[in-house]
């Protein structure tokens, strides 16, 4: 992929293969406006309409180009809509600043309305584990147990740029490795107990999970495929 460009309220992907030949992924963005809804539904609309454009060429990406659209569609489009929405143990709601939302529904709706089809209600109700072995095969699925956390966020760098879930002893959420700083993305249930995109390395949930479950769904190409079918 010879660039990767995020422009105002678009991002548009330029990826090349050896055929030179060239595809376009405009994605609006939600704004947070009276019209806030209607805006978040014509992004899952949008999203449906570029995977219909790509499905020709996708067979001739790379697995890199295919693992930044499938990234940057969930991390760029969908949950930007979801920040500040409200926690709840048993939140279920599917509209962004509405209701509330719990940290496995979270998860699962995100990946749906990013165009993932899943069984949303069944994967939020499972443990978070579960929920990712499920979801992500084996070999892109890591687990620690009492590591230091400087050596956990170290483990992510190793792995790359892409989008994780990240499974806890009482908590779920995804990492988000931009290949600059990596992100906890949450449904937090304790400070601000809304949605959150915190620093990764400094957050409080992250440190004193003793047991943690890591799946980098964006690198799975399972999940890549049925994503773009």
């Amino acid at each position: 992929m010879k660039s990767f460009l995020i422009l105002l309220a678009c991002i548009s992907f330029n990826c090349c293969t050896s055929k030179q030949k060239q595809i376009k992924q405009a994605v609006l963005k939600p704004q947070t406006s009276a019209k806030f809804v209607i805006n978040y539904d014509s992004c899952k609309k949008s999203i449906l309409l570029n995977k219909q454009k790509q499905k020709p060429l996708w067979h001739s990406l790379y697995k890199t180009t295919k693992e930044k659209i499938f990234t940057a569609t969930v991390t760029e489009t969908i949950i930007p809509a979801w920040i500040g929405t409200a926690w709840d143990f048993n939140g279920t709601t599917e509209t962004p600043q509405h209701g509330h939302i719990a940290c496995g529904y979270f998860v699962t709706t995100v990946l749906r309305d990013a165009g993932l089809n899943l069984s949303r209600v069944k994967l939020a109700q499972c443990a978070s584990e579960q929920m990712i072995t499920s979801l992500i095969q084996a070999k892109y699925i890591s687990r620690f147990s009492n590591i230091a956390m400087e050596d956990f966020i170290q483990s992510i760098r190793k792995q790359g740029y892409g989008l994780y879930i990240i499974g806890l002893d009482n908590h779920t959420g995804f990492i988000y490795n931009d290949d600059n700083d990596i992100y906890f993305i949450h449904s937090t249930f304790v400070g601000t107990r809304n949605v959150q995109k915190d620093n990764a390395a400094t957050n409080s949930i992250l440190k004193q999970s003793k047991y943690k479950v890591l799946g980098k769904i964006s690198s799975d190409e399972k999940v890549l495929e049925r994503w773009i079918h």
